[in-house]
Parts: structure tokens; sequence; C-alpha cells
């Protein structure tokens, strides 16, 4: 019987958060290890488990992987939700790392793990300007040109779960403004994605953690720096 997926990160979202939304749009169970010390990130490093000595982990077919692009490519390869065509690949892949772009320059833990708590605002309308000027309108088009209610074709993909990742912050927090408001077919998007079973059950356990907070950056802090 093949060994369930484990994933080793902190107890966030950040960086492994669309490799769990793929296992949750799948509906495959996963094992999970929180590192919470300095000493247990290093012991990590000093099992060889960590190539680039950084997490997240996921271990899988009896490897080790490393780095959030690869581990999330190679997800969508196993489970196929990277097209049927070479075409319908090209794209979503596009798709794919449209969203990991917007997620780095609007994901709250940018701001929340390293500035001070009093310029968060500031980051976050920035956040929500280049959102609205760059990341929102190429996919309000493209979910309405597709009228899937998914990206590409009628089935969900890693750019789905990549894009669902930055939306769900835009979504749930109110210092974005309510952003997703004036673009309807992504409002609806972030409705759909959250019924599929497997993402229902895996967003109503504790395992889906809340966005990040002071508690999150001092703990993100002293385990990795």
């Amino acid at each position: 019987m093949e060994d369930k997926p484990k994933i080793t990160y902190l107890r966030g979202r950040a960086f492994v958060e669309v490799s769990r939304l793929i296992f949750a749009a799948k509906d495959i169970e996963i094992e999970e290890e929180y590192t919470t010390t300095k000493a247990h990130f290093e012991k990590l490093r000093a099992d060889g488990k960590l190539m680039f000595m950084q997490l997240p982990l996921i271990e899988i077919d009896g490897m080790c992987l490393v780095e959030s692009h690869a581990q999330e490519n190679y997800l969508g390869w196993k489970y196929d939700m990277l097209g049927t065509t070479k075409e319908e690949r090209g794209h979503i892949l596009m798709l794919y790392e449209g969203a990991r772009s917007f997620h780095d320059v609007a994901q709250p833990a940018r701001w929340i793990v390293f500035q001070p708590e009093e310029k968060w605002s500031s980051f976050a309308k920035e956040a929500t300007e280049k959102a609205r000027k760059r990341y929102l309108p190429p996919y309000e088009k493209t979910l309405a040109e597709n009228g899937t209610g998914f990206l590409v074709g009628d089935s969900v993909t890693i750019a789905d779960c990549a894009l669902f990742n930055i939306l769900s912050y835009l979504d749930e927090m109110a210092c974005y403004d309510n952003v997703l408001n004036d673009y309807p077919h992504c409002k609806a998007f972030v409705g759909k994605f959250s019924e599929l079973p497997g993402v229902k059950k895996y967003l109503d356990s504790p395992r889906r953690f809340p966005p990040p907070d002071v508690a999150y950056g001092k703990e993100a802090l002293a385990v990795l720096f």
C-alpha cells in the first residue's frame, strides 16, 4: 500500500498552501507535521531532507521534494491537473505562474512576518491596487470566457488551486477593501472552488489555517531565522 504523502511546514498557509489545495481538490488524504521550533528545523536540515535547506517539504513517492513550484508541478503531473493537450498545458502553466506572481505581491505574510504592524495598512493598499491593475482583470476575463467556473477546461487544475490561494486572502481579509466585489467571476470562482467536496472538507477542518497574524509572524521568524 502506498504511503500517504506528508507535508512538513510551519503552522500557516504561505508557501505550501497551493499543494494542500491540490491534495484537497483531488480528495487525497495526507499527513502533516508542523515545524514550531528552530531545533526541529535544524534537525530536518541535518537529516538531509531539505536539498536547499528550506521548507516546505513534501515526502511523496519515495522522494523528499522541496521548492514549492516544483512540488505543485509534480502534483499537477501526478494527479492529471495539467490539461489534456499541450495547448491546454501551456495556458494552465501561464495562469498558474501568474497566480503565483499575484501571491508574491499580495499575500499578507509578506508584510506580517517582516514589517512592523504600523505599515501593514499601506502594504495592503498597495497590494489591492496591484490586484486591480495587473491581476484581477485578466483572471476575470479568462473565467468569463471559459464559462465553466474553472480557468481552463471543465475541471480543476493547478492554476485554479494557485488562484484560489490568493483570492481567498482577498475574500477573507478586510484590509483588501472587498476588492472581489468588483470582479463577479472571480468572486463566483472562490465560491465554486470552496464547494468541491475535498476542498470543502479541508476548509472546514482544523488543518486550514487562518490568514497570518502577529503570532504567526513571531513563530515564523523564531523557526526560520
